[in-house]
């Protein structure tokens, strides 16, 4: 028992993943998707170049270093498929027609595709900085605030709410040359940052990312197959559902045929080999997984892309949201003379003009990473600086009202 506890605290420590950045689905394609395709990588990869990818049944002529170069020929050169039912074509032509090509570069096919689906990871991060707030630090202060001691924890959700405060003022505050241009440019530009859009935005650009990579990767290995990649998964089911043993011969052939040119003194003499391509046994199960991991993900990242833009991009979403965490606590304004409505319209403006949707982004963040308890007493402290200042705007309005009409009173 003892062995099986430490192996089961040492595998959750390997797989355990820290704080991120970016949402359970991204991470499942950039991190979970990148392992099993480099696991792809490596056992292949150990069959080619340790075991034996290709064997050559040569005639007996041939000495054992002979059988080496004919294994070694074929495999770099291609081999071709006809299955046993019809004749070996004559014509060169039409063998080459039906070579299989792509047997020696399916581990490079695979690290490509880690790297694609890693690509919109890249993106996320380059163009992140642009916002001009520390996402992780906010997710990794909040995270640790999760199990301190009350005044501890006090301070810590502080801090947050005043980094918060301050990037939400100096984003609302500063001047975009952007505002100045013609309406169609204003448009095009309302994703910036002093809009408030700026993180929403690029995280559903990263999201679409993943989505069109997810498709863009069946159709690239579709055409790196050669053989009608988008059913493989489909005849794979259909024969795991009948009972029926999978063999792809037409995509991934066991025996293929070799055509080896040897120069002798005053001719060039031809050899027709039958080949064994064991590897394509871990070949057709490997892409039958592919195909699935492949076509899982455009589902997942379709629903996923399809969920976040009704969810962050509908203003009623984001106002019942916050709302949510305000009506948790029974936050009013405290001031009986107001009506509903004027606290109705506070906190539309608290969220349409203060928060926008980077704001309600963030505090969104915050509640999957570490809990909705965190996100709520984060939106409280939030709601209650705007409260504030909004109440200290309005003295000054009225003070500058009263100054104004002395000035008028004294000028007549």
């Amino acid at each position: 028992m003892g062995a099986l506890e430490d192996l089961k605290d040492h595998g959750g420590k390997i797989f355990k993943v820290g704080l991120t950045d970016d949402s359970r689905i991204h991470l499942l394609n950039r991190l979970y998707c990148v392992v099993v395709l480099i696991v792809f990588v490596v056992i292949v990869s150990a069959k080619q170049y340790v075991g034996e990818p290709i064997q050559c049944w040569c005639p007996a002529v041939f000495e054992k270093s002979h059988v080496a170069y004919t294994n070694n020929y074929c495999w770099v050169a291609n081999t071709y498929y006809v299955d046993f039912e019809s004749s070996l074509p004559i014509e060169r032509e039409i063998r080459v027609d039906k070579e299989i090509e792509y047997y020696q570069w399916v581990p490079l096919i695979f690290l490509l595709q880690a790297l694609l689906f890693y690509m919109p990871r890249m993106v996320w991060k380059r163009f992140g900085g642009g916002s001009y707030i520390n996402v992780k630090q906010i997710l990794r202060r909040a995270d640790e605030a999760v199990f301190m001691t009350h005044s501890e924890r006090n301070e810590a959700l502080n801090d947050i709410a005043m980094y918060l405060d301050k990037y939400i003022k100096v984003r609302n505050c500063i001047s975009s040359p952007y505002k100045k241009m013609e309406t169609v440019k204003t448009k095009m530009a309302s994703a910036g940052v002093h809009y408030g859009n700026y993180l929403c935005f690029l995280f559903m650009v990263t999201s679409f990312l993943y989505l069109a990579n997810a498709v863009a990767q069946i159709i690239l290995v579709d055409a790196f197959l050669g053989n009608d990649f988008k059913t493989l998964g489909f005849h794979f089911l259909k024969s795991l559902f009948s009972g029926k043993s999978f063999e792809d011969h037409l995509r991934f052939p066991r025996v293929t045929f070799c055509d080896l040119d040897v120069r002798q003194m005053t001719n060039v003499q031809t050899w027709t080999v039958q080949c064994s391509l064991p590897i394509n046994l871990f070949n057709e199960k490997i892409f039958c997984i592919n195909w699935m991991m492949l076509v899982s993900m455009v589902l997942i990242n379709g629903t996923n892309f399809l969920y976040n833009l009704v969810a962050i991009f509908l203003p009623f979403r984001n106002r019942n949201y916050v709302r949510k965490f305000l009506d948790m606590e029974g936050i009013r304004d405290g001031r009986p003379e107001e009506t509903p409505e004027y606290e109705e319209t506070l906190q539309q403006n608290f969220v349409f003009e203060y928060l926008r949707h980077d704001g309600v982004f963030l505090i969104w963040f915050v509640s999957i990473e570490t809990n909705q308890v965190i996100a709520s007493e984060i939106v409280i402290k939030l709601w209650k600086n705007y409260v504030k200042s909004e109440r200290f705007k309005e003295q000054n309005k009225g003070l500058g009202i009263e100054i104004k009409r002395d000035n008028e009173a004294s000028n007549t």
